[in-house]
């Protein structure tokens, strides 16, 4: 091998390295860590006996649903879904960019395995290259560090039909409740049917005004 092919390959694999390392870090996540441990029922996450549901229409291409789950989400979890006041449910939604789709197939392929918001919340920090993530070998790469996934099942149940009748559940449903757009919120009381909530902002003080509310505080 002639110097000049030995450098290059040393160029290649340098970059190779760079690129690796830099996916794997994006394992090690605020978001990932905020949801951890947490009870995850498919859709759904938090204690079965808490009587208040957020359900959330969001969509993983969206940025301000991505501006929600950075700025109001950890005030939700830390105050009301860790201490057993209120479950969240996710709809997803796969229609603002190209990669929404394919994004939202690997997250709730993800339930299969519990780890549907660790996904939802990987997808958010790093929507800035959702085009490059929302591929089986992105996702793989992205996922690597949420411990107790197992990436290639993620993929392979991302492909099933069960998926993408889930997905086309979720798009009926907004459909059937007039959702407008994504962030879109509902809250649920017991048994009684869910109604639109509005925030103020995007921020903990507003959604805990809201969650205070139905919670009668």
């Amino acid at each position: 091998m002639t110097r000049g092919r030995i450098g290059a390959l040393l160029v290649a694999t340098a970059l190779s390295l760079a690129i690796v390392a830099g996916v794997g870090a994006t394992t090690s996540s605020p978001g990932t860590a905020l949801v951890d441990g947490i009870p995850q029922r498919g859709t759904v996450m938090g204690q079965v006996s808490a009587n208040v549901t957020l359900i959330q229409f969001e969509d993983l291409g969206c940025t301000h649903c991505a501006e929600y789950m950075k700025d109001a989400f950890p005030t939700i979890i830390n105050d009301y879904v860790k201490t057993g006041l209120v479950k969240v449910d996710f709809r997803g939604l796969g229609v603002v960019t190209r990669a929404s789709a394919p994004a939202l197939r690997y997250t709730l392929a993800a339930s299969r395995q519990k780890k549907l918001w660790q996904v939802a919340e990987l997808f958010y920090e790093n929507q800035s290259r959702l085009n490059e993530l929302a591929t089986d070998a992105g996702v793989k790469r992205m996922v690597g560090g949420v411990k107790g996934l197992n990436a290639k099942l993620l993929v392979a149940d991302s492909k099933t039909l069960s998926v993408k009748k889930q997905v086309a559940a979720h798009a009926a449903e907004a459909t059937r409740r007039n959702v407008p757009g994504t962030p879109w919120f509902f809250i649920k009381v017991g048994a009684a049917p869910p109604k639109v909530v509005r925030p103020d902002a995007y921020d903990g003080e507003s959604f805990s005004k809201l969650l205070d509310d139905a919670l009668g505080r």
